[in-house]
């Protein structure tokens, strides 16, 4: 009688971790995966090829990697320039939007509104630093 009781608590045991396997590896491939393809394709932009991967892909001489080098060199002012023209458009666009919902909302929804974009400009400044931060440290460890 003792040992029919000792198996069913072992069996009921093992049917229980297995199901509770079982229901982990379901969860992470129709919950956890499906919301870190959403982050994957919004977070990693097409980037142009690096030296290094066109002198790993490519099979480049160390010639033509200096003059891509220089290449690359030249073209950081233009860049550059681009970026600064980019965020000055930008900036112009976010002032006149910010502008025109200041037109609508009463001096309390403005104050409230000019916190949230406080708060807003303060989360954004925290993820940057998180993002060089990371940035930083992969960068480290791959070389």
């Amino acid at each position: 009688m003792k040992n029919q009781y000792k198996f069913w608590i072992v069996f009921s045991l093992v049917i229980v971790f297995a199901t509770g396997i079982t229901g982990g590896i379901l969860f992470e491939r129709h919950v956890i995966d499906k919301r870190g393809d959403k982050k994957i394709k919004r977070k990693s932009p097409v980037r142009f090829p690096s030296l290094e991967m066109m002198a790993k892909e490519l099979n480049l001489t160390l010639e033509q990697q200096e003059q891509i080098r220089g290449i690359f060199k030249n073209n950081e002012e233009r860049f550059k320039n681009l970026r600064s023209h980019i965020n000055e458009s930008l900036s112009s666009i976010r002032s006149q939007l910010k502008n025109e919902i200041r037109d609508v909302l009463t001096p309390e929804q403005n104050l409230k509104f000019e916190a949230m974009i406080k708060k807003y400009i303060s989360q954004r400044k925290k993820d940057v630093e998180k993002r060089n931060k990371h940035s930083k440290k992969y960068r480290k460890d791959k070389g």
